[in-house]
């Protein structure tokens, strides 16, 4: 289930992002309000616009949250792994976990460091 609604959603945001998408969502405007002058605009009509508008903006915002996530993990597990197989200290793995207080000392940390060997 977890891999279907992985490629269900990978899908989703590839086409969500698609440089063809926006001229679509004008030309369906555009047939939409062409439909409800023709119609002069009942109140179901505004109602089910408003409807349906929330539902397709919340459901494409929770998708590409969840493919941001994702990227985001992936990125995280190189990066920590870049700085356990070379030189540098491994204080800085998994720094994302901490609170803001304790990775803004790190980086002071750091910046004393460089420019002590700077002098």
């Amino acid at each position: 289930m977890r891999w279907r609604f992985r490629q269900v959603s990978d899908f989703a945001v590839l086409w969500a992002g698609h440089r063809a998408v926006p001229v679509t969502l004008f030309i369906l405007a555009v047939l939409w309000a062409a439909a409800g002058l023709h119609l002069s605009f009942p109140r179901q009509w505004f109602l089910l616009t408003n409807m349906v508008g929330t539902l397709v903006v919340f459901f494409i915002l929770l998708l590409v949250q969840h493919s941001q996530n994702r990227d985001m993990m992936a990125l995280h597990a190189k990066l920590d792994e870049l700085i356990r197989s070379s030189e540098a200290r491994n204080h800085w793995i998994a720094a994302e976990k901490k609170d803001a207080d304790a990775i803004e000392e790190m980086r002071q940390r750091h910046r004393d460091q460089i420019s002590e060997t700077t002098n």
